[in-house]
């Protein structure tokens, strides 16, 4: 459950002070709101709660939705252990299993299998396991079991990889912030300056520096970018810079930061294999643009379907218009294809276009 008066606060359409909820966040609608308006039954299981955002900005996306915490239960992280990390993995393949059923996660009668449905397992990330095999295969043998396999479009992929892959190429030289704070010139130049006040901003609109294997800055004062990204290039070699994003370029793919508070002010990507962080524990991780951060597996089976190996270019963002496409719905339902032209995933028309009752 999310604690509402831990939630920052927001006012509403009505000028009204409201939790803003990780539902009210999302500025486009998702798959499982345009599946509900068209009757279709819809569920998910995730590793955090904060996964209410899956429910889109209605807030009423997803019919049954089961979110057991993995990182925070009693002040026991699940992820320091693979067997504990696969428990909680178990806990969602038992939800989807009983969905499969007919079931709610928990076993409570319920009016049918959901339209669409799916779950997050976080034991490949922590250590790839073959329990996970096993479990997709649970799972397929359930839908055999209901006599439903025929008609279900099955799709395994992953939200983002981790970088580096290779672990001899792993390089944790401290937060990015600290590293500023050790150039030569980082107390008297006003680049370095603002960085540190960014870092060091405990509330408020002064700034915040977000980092892992990439560093989001967002400055105090805007006016201040091009000084700073300036300041960063010049310093690329000492704080194992390989592109500093600003400007022009960052909003080539992002929108304005002068008029998005959401988007960084500068955006750093580090040389491959570095994670700005002080952790021992880490030896990957993901949120920037390199290879590791951004190639990920994905596989989409249906039987009737033969088995091919497409080497067209794709995004996992294809994903979902493909999914309301094989639900037989417009993909352009979703504001974000028609924003940005998303295709469905090549190579999979023709079989079962006309079954409206695939999953």
């Amino acid at each position: 459950m999310i604690d509402s008066t831990k939630l920052p606060r927001l006012a509403d359409k009505r000028g009204n002070c409201v939790p803003l909820f990780p539902h009210s966040a999302l500025r486009t609608n998702t798959i499982f709101e345009v599946v509900r308006a068209h009757g279709g039954r819809t569920a998910w299981a995730d590793k955090h709660p904060a996964y209410d955002l899956v429910n889109g900005p209605s807030g009423m996306g997803v019919d049954d939705l089961y979110t057991p915490e993995i990182t925070n239960v009693d002040g026991f992280d699940a992820t320091v252990s693979v067997v504990c990390t696969v428990e909680n993995d178990q806990k969602k393949v038992k939800a989807i299993i009983n969905e499969i059923h007919g079931l709610t996660h928990d076993g409570s009668p319920a009016p049918g299998v959901p339209a669409v449905f799916g779950m997050n397992f976080q034991a490949v990330s922590v250590g790839q396991k073959q329990e996970t095999d096993a479990a997709l295969g649970s799972m397929i043998q359930a839908l055999k079991d209901q006599g439903i396999y025929d008609s279900t479009l099955f799709v395994v992929t992953a939200k983002h990889g981790q970088s580096p892959i290779n672990p001899a190429k792993v390089n944790k030289p401290g937060h990015f912030a600290d590293l500023v704070a050790t150039l030569p010139d980082a107390g008297s130049n006003p680049a370095a300056i603002a960085i540190a006040n960014a870092a060091n901003c405990s509330n408020g609109s002064c700034g915040l520096v977000q980092d892992d294997d990439v560093a989001l800055i967002w400055l105090p004062e805007q006016n201040e970018t091009q000084r700073v990204a300036d300041y960063l290039n010049t310093n690329a070699t000492a704080l194992f810079i390989e592109e500093v994003m600003a400007g022009d370029e960052l909003k080539l793919r992002f929108n304005d930061p002068a008029s998005d508070s959401r988007t960084p002010d500068i955006i750093v990507q580090p040389e491959y294999g570095t994670i700005y962080t002080g952790s021992k524990k880490k030896n990957a991780e993901h949120g920037g643009f390199s290879f590791g951060d951004t190639n990920v597996g994905l596989i989409v089976s249906r039987p009737g379907l033969p088995a091919s190996l497409v080497k067209t270019r794709v995004a996992t963002s294809q994903v979902a218009p493909t999914i309301l496409q094989a639900l037989g719905l417009d993909p352009e339902a979703l504001a974000s294809v028609q924003i940005e032209h998303t295709e469905v995933l090549p190579g999979l028309s023709g079989d079962h276009q006309d079954d409206q009752r695939q999953r």
